[in-house]
């Protein structure tokens, strides 16, 4: 039998730039971002991921995003919701208060699937 798999919206977010002073950017970021993201309405999970600088023979352009954020909501209407608080008002302004830095930062909205991968 077909089992239901629960969907959820995942929010994708990353700051593919350059930091005049990398270390700096990530401190307050990390200092000040994070809290106000957890207070979004509707906020199911959230990871935030650092860069690991490294090497690779692989014939494929490396990305070098200097930080990528997950957040989960239950659905696309939970995410507008929490788009449209008070509390991303806060983060459009941490943001714009972090220190000085060049490059995109893209959003993505995706539907995810979660579900039970099996026994082994």
């Amino acid at each position: 039998s077909a089992r239901s798999k629960p969907q959820r919206c995942t929010y994708l977010v990353a700051y593919e730039g350059i930091a005049d002073n990398f270390n700096a950017w990530l401190s307050h970021y990390l200092e000040h971002h994070p809290p106000l993201m957890l207070q979004l309405p509707a906020l199911r999970e959230l990871e935030i991921y650092t860069r690991i600088d490294s090497r690779s023979g692989l014939p494929f352009a490396q990305a070098n995003a200097m930080q990528r954020n997950k957040g989960v909501f239950d659905d696309a209407s939970a995410l507008a919701i929490a788009l449209a608080s008070p509390v991303r008002d806060a983060m459009r302004r941490d943001f714009h208060a972090l220190p000085p830095f060049t490059g995109a930062t893209p959003h993505f909205a995706m539907r995810s699937n979660y579900g039970n991968l099996g026994t082994h």
